[in-house]
């Protein structure tokens, strides 16, 4: 096993460069083991390598390095659990599997005997990634291997079965994908109400079994809860208008990684905490996000709030602790300058948590919706403190960002171009992924398997145009990742608008770390 930094808040354990059962089994041993280790935030399993996430107010990198180097010393001969066998019911071709026709043209079978084939191997579950508890199934007859598709689809229906070069895997839920599709399971994936969520875990076996479609009227494949509507009791805060994206936020939902589930979370947490700090809470007390327009609320019950982050037309003073009237009604318009805004009242609101989080995950549902019109939310009584005076220096927005970045684990494999451009924030970016637009920059030749990828992460698909991965990252992926942001920030990622302009600047780990350093010194003097 060899480790090497990723990212200012993470390292990769390297066991080999090669797709085996054998290296699967190391992976699978090591992460069961770095469970549950203080100071650890989550493990991103790959096909040969683990990436490990620490925070990094408690760890640095050698202390996270010895701290794992320790941790599987005492574990490495623990056995591993009895594996599990699973059938997953599959409806092949059709209309849920548009492309069987196309892998049997391009393998030289007849569709008939590609669906022998597939549901006649066993599969096993090599890790869960990419997107939330997505399998990768090991044990593809080779005669089915076929390439992805050259463009992604935008939308992959929700059960999906899917083939990828010498792969097979599922999409717990609606989501873009490349993968060739030949059926559709009717099997739910992923609760995020067990426990743990994911039907499909590391080491487990499945064999996929033919099945008929439901007769009409049945519900359909597969029913998509709507998501739980905002608590009821002890009203206070009612939402008027929502504005354009406002969600409940913490930060985040630590734990889950190795089941696909991204943390989410705050899109700017230095702006998140210090609403709270500024009214007494505990910095991850839940609070609300509204992105580039925000919305109209009453405080039904008198109130103590503050408003951070962006500047969303409000005549509420921002950062800065505010008292609210009860009847009082506070309005946000179209964003002056940055992305996002916070509102956060004293005692937090008090909502329903989903493993363990009050974050909204706005691409899967996971920790509910965001808001509409007519919903209440509760004020609970998580404050510690009194509310504090305003803050100084705080950050400005606006006029686009100049990211500082440390190397990312494939840097060799690319030149200065990235340093040496000036890109622009594209409108398709969300809270997945943020799309930078300029210069394409040289694809290096050949691929890689798939690994965990870090928040942050500057990941360059073979267009050419860098994508940093943003709050509700994938897991795992197989881009190379020339550079990763730093934590200190975050924030400014945040605080991207569509077509602001974003440049790259290099810097050491030891340079990234003071500079969150620093960071923490200004939140704990709010």
């Amino acid at each position: 096993m060899t480790i090497r930094a990723a990212s200012d808040r993470s390292l990769y354990l390297i066991f080999g460069d090669t797709l085996s059962f054998e290296m699967h089994q190391t992976v699978a041993r090591a992460t069961r083991a770095l469970q549950g280790v203080r100071g650890i935030l989550n493990l991103h399993p790959g096909y040969a390598s683990i990436l490990v996430d620490f925070d990094p107010r408690l760890l640095d990198h050698a202390s996270a390095a010895a701290l794992l180097r320790e941790r599987l010393a005492v574990h490495q001969d623990d056995a591993p659990p009895e594996p599990r066998h699973i059938e997953i019911p599959v409806i092949y071709g059709g209309e849920f599997g548009p492309d069987l026709a196309d892998v049997a043209r391009h393998t030289g079978l007849s569709p008939e005997r590609v669906i022998e084939l597939h549901s006649a191997a066993e599969y096993f579950v090599y890790f869960v990634g990419f997107s939330t508890c997505f399998p990768y199934l090991g044990g593809l007859p080779p005669e089915l291997a076929t390439p992805r598709l050259g463009a992604p689809r935008k939308h992959v229906p929700v059960g999906s079965v899917a083939i990828g070069g010498a792969q097979a895997g599922i999409y717990p839920l609606a989501s873009p994908g490349g993968w060739r599709l030949i059926g559709r399971t009717p099997v739910r994936l992923f609760d995020p109400e067990a426990v743990p969520p994911p039907l499909l875990r590391m080491g487990d076996r499945v064999r996929f079994v033919t099945t008929e479609p439901r007769p009409s009227g049945s519900g359909g494949l597969l029913m998509n809860e709507s998501a739980p509507a905002p608590s009821r009791s002890r009203l206070c805060l009612h939402v008027i208008s929502p504005g354009f994206l406002t969600t409940v936020q913490d930060l985040g939902r630590f734990g889950w990684a190795h089941f696909g589930i991204s943390a989410s979370g705050a899109a700017d947490p230095l702006a998140f905490r210090a609403a709270n700090f500024l009214v007494g809470n505990p910095d991850n007390s839940p609070a609300l996000e509204m992105t580039l327009s925000g919305g109209e609320f009453v405080f039904e019950s008198p109130a103590v709030i503050a408003v951070t982050g962006s500047d969303l037309s409000s005549p509420v003073p921002l950062w800065a602790p505010v008292d609210v009237a009860a009847g009082q009604t506070i309005r946000f318009g179209p964003t002056r300058s940055g992305a996002r805004c916070y509102l956060a009242v004293r005692g937090g609101f008090d909502v329903p948590l989903a493993m363990g989080s009050a974050s909204v995950h706005v691409m899967t549902g996971v920790g509910g919706r965001p808001l509409r019109k007519g919903d209440r939310l509760a004020i609970g009584n998580a404050a510690v403190r009194r509310p504090r005076r305003p803050a100084r220096n705080v950050p400005v927005y606006g006029g686009g960002a100049a990211l500082r970045v440390t190397s990312g684990p494939q840097a060799r494999l690319f030149g200065d171009e990235l340093y040496n451009t000036c890109f622009t924030a594209s409108e398709e970016s969300n809270r997945m992924g943020i799309r930078l637009r300029g210069v394409p920059l040289p694809a290096p030749a050949g691929g890689m398997i798939s690994e965990g990828v870090a928040l942050g992460a500057i990941q360059v698909p073979p267009d050419g145009q860098p994508i940093i991965l943003f709050v509700e990252h994938q897991t795992s992926g197989g881009y190379p990742k020339p550079a990763n942001v730093i934590s200190a920030d975050f924030w400014q990622l945040g605080q991207l608008r569509p077509r602001d302009p974003v440049r790259l600047e290099r810097i050491t780990m030891e340079g990234a770390a003071g500079l969150m350093r620093d960071q923490e010194r200004w939140l704990l003097n709010l």
